[in-house]
């Protein structure tokens, strides 16, 4: 899909799709380590930007990553 909206000149539209498929891959690794935190016997804690929503885990930074 990304490559069809660059060659449609819809820079744009492939913006969304490359934003959505890295949020996508940042989600999935949560996942994944939220189910090897619970496998562990371990609790994270986890963080969301109140900004941007990214979700990252350990200690609180002073700004946004993003």
């Amino acid at each position: 899909m990304i490559k069809e909206a660059l060659d449609r000149k819809r820079e744009d539209v492939a913006w969304s799709f490359i934003r959505a498929r890295d949020v996508e891959g940042r989600h999935a690794r949560l996942y994944k380590e939220a189910l090897g935190a619970m496998l562990a016997d371990r609790e994270p804690v986890y963080h969301v930007c109140r900004v941007c929503g990214y979700v990252f885990e350990g200690a609180l930074p002073e700004e946004c990553p993003v």
